[in-house]
């Protein structure tokens, strides 16, 4: 979509006692003139790479499919790279871990001409929370530039709605909302479009839809480093401790 044009700036005048030479004004219009230029082949090079942006988006709606159908096949994928990431895993308490369990697939559609928003969709087998098998977090930029959200309806099952309260230890009425001073969780976030959706949704879509695997594999390499006894370095510490011990037996045996 290209943008309009864009038109001259009006220099304002300079006080003819500044400048004796009368030659400021005349270098200062040049400049904007020039700098008029620089702004439309910026505006331009933007539709530009918008259309590339686009091209490549469509390439690579098949290998995200490709993925998504494995990804499918591993047992609480999304529930591990959701926890493995640190700004999300800021979010989950254990009801939220507990649903995330029925998660299969995360989606993210941008839009077609990318600049006006995207949608994130969560899909879930049968679980004991909700009837919904689809979840969509939809956020749209707005003309002033303020980005908005709309958000499925979680149609909780009876007593399990995690957003409200449980009423625990005297604190509010059984089933009553959420106050602003709550910890966050998960699905506070995806019903709430007040609670900074925008810096969440771009995690997600930037970092976890982008590369999944490099969280989901984060725990796996973790337990790894932590397994191998050829890098602990007490083992190393107490090798060395015998080896001086051993060294000064020898020494008093000498004498």
């Amino acid at each position: 979509m290209a943008n309009a044009q864009a038109s001259p700036r009006k220099m304002p005048k300079l006080d003819a006692t500044a400048d004796t030479n009368g030659d400021s004004q005349d270098i200062l219009e040049e400049i904007d003139a020039i700098q008029t230029q620089l702004d439309s082949l910026n505006d331009q090079a933007s539709d530009e790479i918008l259309k590339v942006e686009q091209k490549y988006n469509q390439m690579r709606k098949p290998h995200y499919n490709k993925r998504s159908a494995l990804i499918g096949k591993i047992p609480d994928f999304w529930l591990n790279t959701f926890m493995n990431h640190p700004q999300i895993a800021a979010l989950l308490d254990e009801a939220d871990e507990e649903v995330l369990r029925y998660m299969t697939q995360l989606t993210v559609e941008e839009t077609e001409d990318i600049r006006s928003g995207y949608k994130i969709i969560f899909e879930f087998k049968t679980n004991p929370f909700f009837e919904n098998n689809q979840l969509v977090k939809e956020f749209t930029m707005s003309e002033s530039g303020d980005m908005g959200t709309t958000e499925t309806k979680i149609n909780w099952k009876a007593g399990m709605a995690l957003t409200e309260k449980n009423g625990d230890k005297g604190k509010g009425k059984v089933g009553g909302k959420r106050d602003r001073d709550d910890p966050p969780s998960f699905f506070s976030w995806f019903e709430d479009n007040s609670m900074g959706g925008d810096e969440v949704g771009e995690v997600i879509k930037d970092d976890i839809w982008a590369n999944p695997m490099q969280y989901y594999l984060d725990l796996d390499e973790e337990e790894d480093l932590e397994d191998d006894p050829e890098d602990d370095p007490e083992d190393e510490e107490e090798g060395d401790e015998g080896g001086d011990d051993g060294a000064a037996g020898e020494e008093e045996e000498e004498e």
